[in-house]
């Protein structure tokens, strides 16, 4: 699996539904449909048609019939809204126990916040989770290329600079190669003057799959859209349980679900032609699974490669990392109690009988420490054989911490 991310060079403009407005739209992130059309166009410019038989033909289909999942790229940093997350309706104040709550980890919800009495619902957007959408309106331009007397256009376009990310995973290690050697894409339509994008892959990323409840029950959420049919193809909001059970490697139902309809249409541009629209289960939506064993984690890593339902090579029911909540009272001030014994643990080294200038190389090789820097480590455990008890014991600590807190640990330090 690889992270991708495309950086835009020049606006973008992804087509949306048909609008009545006269506004040519676009939607609000690159969905896996936009970005394989892009990465098959720079194909196919570099390389030329596939001729029918020729191995480029085979490599072709292999790219971009199935062998690798172009996942939906969203603003770099930002997710989706699970649909079973609820917040405060209203400003929340410092005694809320609880900002937000996820219904799908948390079975007593309730209607209203105890403390302020703010009804909880499933919140807006926040500001940071949506790209900038420029609009511009224009004279219409006819096919002969003359301006069209008293015919306006607007369009909204994706603002340049942006960087947008999400997964692509390849079943073969040698085509994501292939695609990255590709160099830059245009990726939208109007491709003659709009969606340039620089191309960057992490090979190094794991994508998000199902998280596990204390009781043993899966949670699943959906990063894109998900395509779901029933026995008989017909759409279904839910994932089909036969579907999961060939994934898990055991019978499973879903036992609770925080999902709303939507469609997903989009442009054919090498035809084109519109794309069918698709009755989909929207980006966010959230399912409890009951399984009848326990699941192997090589089962939860092979969900994450796959995703669920239909057309997942373009996108579609790609899986969500769990949400990342706003702290409540309670949250906070166990954070805090945290933290206060993290200092409390490496208080001995204070009390090091140290010259100013030992003090500051010390903490300068627990930064390299922190940042990774594995002769910094050597150096640190060599000092831990080096001090009297208990400053050795906090040092050691402090060795074993994770990288985050200590951090935290050494900001307290350079306090004293």
């Amino acid at each position: 699996m690889s992270e991708l991310r495309l950086t835009l060079r020049q606006p973008a403009q992804v087509g949306d539904k048909a609008r009545s407005d006269n506004v040519l739209g676009t939607q609000d992130f690159l969905p896996g449909t936009a970005v394989r059309g892009a990465f098959a166009a720079a194909w196919i410019a570099r390389r030329g048609a596939p001729e029918p038989g020729s191995s480029g033909r085979a490599e072709f289909l292999r790219l971009f019939e199935g062998g690798v999942r172009y996942g939906a790229l969203l603003l770099a940093g930002a997710q989706p809204v699970p649909l079973s997350v609820v917040a405060h309706r209203y400003e929340r104040t410092e005694r809320c126990p609880e900002t937000e709550y996820d219904r799908a980890t948390t079975s007593d919800v309730p209607m209203r916040c105890p403390e302020c009495g703010s009804p909880l619902e499933h919140p807006r957007t926040p500001p940071g989770n949506t790209p900038t959408v420029n609009r511009r309106t224009s004279v219409a331009i006819a096919s002969s290329g003359v301006a069209l007397r008293g015919q306006l256009v607007t369009r909204d376009v994706l603002a340049s600079g942006q960087s947008f990310s999400g997964t692509l995973i390849a079943s073969e290690p040698g085509l994501a190669g292939v695609l990255a050697d590709l160099g830059q894409v245009r990726i939208g339509g109007r491709r003659t003057t709009h969606g340039t994008a620089d191309v960057h892959l992490d090979a190094s990323a794991e994508p998000p799959t199902a998280e596990r409840r204390s009781d043993g029950s899966l949670i699943i959420r959906l990063r894109s859209d998900g395509i779901f049919v029933d026995d008989y193809g017909r759409p279904t909001l839910d994932p089909n349980p036969a579907d999961l059970e060939t994934v898990l490697g055991c019978p499973a139902r879903i036992a609770g679900r925080w999902a709303r309809w939507h469609t997903a249409g989009g442009w054919h541009i090498a035809s084109g032609l519109p794309k069918p629209v698709e009755l989909t289960a929207a980006a966010g939506s959230t399912y409890l699974i009951e399984t009848s064993a326990p699941v192997a984690d090589a089962a939860l890593a092979q969900l994450g490669q796959t995703g669920l339902g239909l057309r997942r090579h373009e996108g579609f029911g790609d899986l969500a990392p769990p949400p990342v909540l706003a702290p409540g009272l309670q949250a906070r001030t166990a954070e805090a109690e945290r933290q206060r014994k993290l200092t409390d643990r490496a208080f001995p080294l204070r009390g090091l009988q140290v010259r100013p200038e030992e003090w500051k190389e010390l903490l300068a090789l627990l930064a390299a420490h922190i940042a990774g820097d594995q002769s910094a480590t050597a150096s640190l455990c060599r000092k831990v054989g080096q001090l009297d008890q208990r400053p050795a014991q906090a040092l050691d600590e402090i060795l074993g911490l994770a990288p985050g807190d200590a951090g935290y640990v050494l900001q307290e330090l350079g306090r004293s």
